[in-house]
């Protein structure tokens, strides 16, 4: 009996040959936001940090776009006062982000904390791998799922006494350190 490589073989890639291929491809990447980025920066007297981040979020295909009208509720829950993770314009605000380009879970969850940092924690791979002892997939976030994790921060507040603020932070922290790679 033998045992099995577990070792992969190498993948073979086709080089270019500038001697035999041809190169009349279309490029088409983020197109409107590489119109925006050219017309912005090339030969600008001046580059700011916010223009090489939105040159980072342009390569990672991190294109945002979010319609009037989810602005428009964001901009009112961010006036809310009271404002509790259950409320109906928390799960339309949540589903409006979700829906928009280039914004999941996580991200709606950041722009949310932002926004309201006493009510609204950051869901993300490693706070909730900490919490749950789980990995979560992109296409396993849920708005119920959220606020289900949401809740459990606000019992780890309460137990521990730190401020809710933190808890998502502390549980990121605990994941890197205990956890290691994604």
């Amino acid at each position: 009996m033998t045992a099995k490589s577990s070792v992969k073989p190498k993948r073979s890639y086709r080089r270019f040959n500038v001697k035999k291929d041809k190169l009349k491809f279309q490029f088409s990447y983020n197109d409107d936001e590489t119109k925006r980025l050219h017309a912005k920066l090339n030969r600008a007297k001046t580059i700011t940090a916010d223009d090489l981040r939105q040159v980072s979020l342009w390569k990672s295909n991190r294109v945002l776009s979010v319609s009037p009208d989810t602005l428009k509720t964001i901009k009112k829950l961010s006036k809310t006062r009271g404002v509790k993770i259950q409320d109906a314009i928390v799960k339309e605000v949540i589903e409006g982000l979700v829906k928009s380009q280039g914004i999941g879970f996580p991200i709606a969850s950041a722009i949310l904390k932002f926004i309201n940092p006493e009510v609204f924690p950051i869901i993300d791979i490693r706070a909730y791998r900490a919490l749950t002892g789980h990995k979560p997939y992109y296409t396993t976030y849920s708005y119920k799922k959220y606020i289900a994790y949401a809740r459990q921060l606000s019992v780890i507040a309460e137990v521990t006494g730190r401020p809710f603020r933190e808890i998502d932070e502390q549980l990121y922290c605990f994941d890197e350190k205990h956890n290691k790679k994604i």
